[in-house]
C-alpha cells in the first residue's frame, strides 16, 4: 500500500488496531500537520512499514512512550525517534 507524498492535514485518519504483517505499507515523504492519524494498538509483526523522510507532528500511538523498542520494521525519521534508540 502506498501512501508516499500523501498529506494528512486538518483530517481524521485511524489506523488504530491495525495489523501490520508481511508486505510494505510506504508512508515515505507523507505530511502529518493540522490532523489527527493514530496507531493505537497497532500491531508490527513483518513486513516494512516506511515513514522514512515524514514530516510533521508523530501519529499518535506510533513511538512507543514507555521506552520500548521500536518493532522490527517500522522505519521513522531520525527526529521521531525516542531518545536513547
Amino acid at each position: 500500500m502506498d501512501f508516499a507524498n500523501a498529506g494528512f492535514s486538518g483530517c481524521r485518519v485511524l489506523f488504530d488496531g491495525a495489523v501490520f504483517s508481511d508486505g510494505r505499507v510506504s508512508f515515505t515523504r507523507a505530511a502529518f500537520s493540522g490532523g489527527w492519524v493514530s496507531f493505537t494498538d497497532a500491531t508490527f509483526s513483518g513486513g516494512q512499514v516506511e515513514l522514512d523522510a515524514a514530516t510533521g507532528t508523530v501519529p499518535i500511538g506510533l513511538v512507543p512512550g514507555d521506552g520500548s523498542p521500536l518493532p522490527t520494521g517500522l522505519n521513522l525519521p531520525e527526529a521521531w525517534y525516542p531518545s536513547g534508540q
